[in-house]
């Protein structure tokens, strides 16, 4: 229940400024969500990286949360047009199915991070993070703009 509280906030957000906002609504929202994501998974990074003290409880809450953002931007990529003004590059509706399959790779990566967040195993914990990591930086390369 704490993890759905503290989503809401956030989801809200999102939502709201992605709003009334102009035409392209779609590319707002996705962005909105990656940027929370980006705000969670960061703090799990600088666990892994050695730049903030190790934390189970946090670790544990923040890796919950990028497993359910990770679900939410895909449908913010609703056609071509939701390209136009954003950092999505033209080639995820042109090769639609190798993007589906990285957005999944990053769903299922986050999901395992957050399984497996209850380990006392420190190791295996910041290496499931790495591979968080590799899974964005595998769509980002293909697709999303600089």
């Amino acid at each position: 229940m704490k993890k759905v509280s503290l989503l809401i906030p956030v989801l809200a957000a999102g939502l709201l400024s992605a709003c009334g906002k102009g035409p392209n609504e779609a590319a707002e929202y996705r962005e909105s969500v990656f940027k929370a994501t980006a705000w969670h998974f960061g703090t799990l990074g600088a666990m892994a990286k050695g730049e903030q003290p190790f934390d189970q409880a946090v670790f544990e809450e923040k890796a919950g949360i990028v497993a359910d953002l990770s679900r939410l931007p895909w449908e913010g990529f609703t056609d071509a047009g939701s390209a136009d003004g954003s950092h999505a590059k033209p080639a995820i509706w042109e090769n639609r199915a190798d993007f589906e399959g990285k957005a999944q790779d990053f769903q299922d990566a986050a999901a395992e991070l957050a399984e497996m967040a209850g380990s006392a195993d420190q190791q295996a914990l910041f290496a499931q993070v790495g591979k968080v990591g590799e899974t964005c930086r595998a769509c980002h390369t293909e697709y999303r703009e600089r």
